[in-house]
C-alpha cells in the first residue's frame, strides 16, 4: 500500500489528446479529491469538472469547447472509458471519480457552516431535498432551481450569475444543468469575482435527491453502470450513448493506440 502511494504522489496527473491538445486529468482518489475541495483556500474561483465520454464527444464537435475545458482548474475522469483511456496513456492506474459519487461524499462531509449553492437539478422537489441533507451536515445551502428560461435569457442569466457568485464565495457551488451549459456558467461566475470552488456534476442532483437509481455497486466496478442506465431510459440514452461511441475510436487513433 505504501509504495501504491509513494507512485501516486509521484505523477498526479495524466494526459490524453482531444483535437491536438492535451488535457490532463487529476490521478487522485474520490477521498483526496474531496479533501481537496473542501479544505483548500483559494484567492479566486477554482473550476472543477468530471468529464466523460459525452464530454468528448461534445469536444470533438465543438473545438472551442477544448479551450473551455482545459481552463478548468481540475478535471476528473468520470465514466470507465475516460478512465481506461487515462490508465493506458499513463501505464498507471487511474480512479473513475464520478459526479454523483464527488456529490454523496460532499453531502456527508461537515460543511462548518460555509456556503453550498445547489444550481439545477430537476425542478424544485429535487433540489429541496438535496439541499435538506446538505443542510443536515452544516452546510449553509442556497437552492437556484434555474429553469431554462432563466438561463437562455442574458438578463436573467447575469443577474443568476451574479447571485450565484455573491452567495457562494468561501464555499461550493454545485452546477447541474448539463454540459456544455453549466461549464460556459461555470467560467462566467468565476468572471464575476469571489472565491470558492465550482463543481460542474451534472445529474448529481438527480442522483442524490434520489430521482435516479445508481446501478448496483457490482456493476459500477465492473464498468457497467452505462447498461443500468440505457435500460432504465433506454428513449433519451439509447441515442445518446450510440453517438458518444463515436468519439471513442478518433480519441484512440489521435492518442496512438494509447500505447507508449
Amino acid at each position: 500500500m505504501k509504495g501504491q502511494e509513494m507512485l501516486r504522489g509521484a505523477t498526479d496527473s495524466v494526459s490524453i489528446r482531444i483535437r491536438g491538445e492535451q488535457m490532463p486529468f487529476a490521478r487522485k482518489t474520490l477521498q483526496e479529491v474531496g479533501d481537496e475541495i473542501t479544505q483548500s483556500d483559494s484567492d479566486g474561483w477554482r473550476i472543477v469538472i468530471t468529464p466523460n465520454l459525452h464530454h468528448i464527444y461534445l469536444m470533438r464537435q465543438d473545438k472551442s469547447l477544448v479551450d473551455l475545458y482545459t481552463s478548468a482548474d481540475l478535471l476528473l475522469p468520470d465514466g470507465w472509458p475516460v478512465a481506461w483511456m487515462l490508465s493506458r496513456a499513463s501505464g498507471m492506474d487511474v480512479d473513475r471519480i464520478a459526479g454523483s459519487d464527488l456529490l454523496e461524499l460532499l453531502l456527508k462531509t461537515d460543511g462548518q457552516g460555509r456556503p453550498l449553492v445547489l444550481v439545477g437539478g430537476e425542478d424544485h422537489d429535487a433540489l429541496a431535498a438535496v439541499a435538506e441533507r446538505a443542510r443536515r451536515s452544516s452546510w449553509k445551502v442556497y437552492e437556484e432551481p434555474a429553469p431554462r428560461s432563466e438561463v437562455d435569457d442574458p438578463e436573467l442569466r447575469q443577474a443568476l450569475i451574479a447571485r450565484v457568485a455573491s452567495s457562494g464565495t468561501g464555499g461550493l457551488v454545485v452546477l447541474g444543468l448539463g454540459a456544455p451549459k453549466q461549464e460556459r456558467i461555470a467560467h462566467e461566475i468565476r468572471a464575476e469575482g469571489g472565491s470558492g470552488q465550482i463543481l460542474c456534476l451534472g445529474m448529481a442532483i438527480n442522483f442524490s435527491a434520489g430521482r435516479y437509481r445508481r446501478s448496483p455497486l457490482w456493476m459500477q466496478r465492473a464498468g457497467l453502470e452505462w447498461v443500468h442506465r440505457i435500460a432504465t431510459e433506454p428513449r433519451r440514452l439509447l441515442p445518446r450513448y450510440a453517438r458518444d461511441a463515436m468519439a471513442f475510436v478518433p480519441t484512440l487513433v489521435e492518442n496512438g493506440g494509447l500505447k507508449k
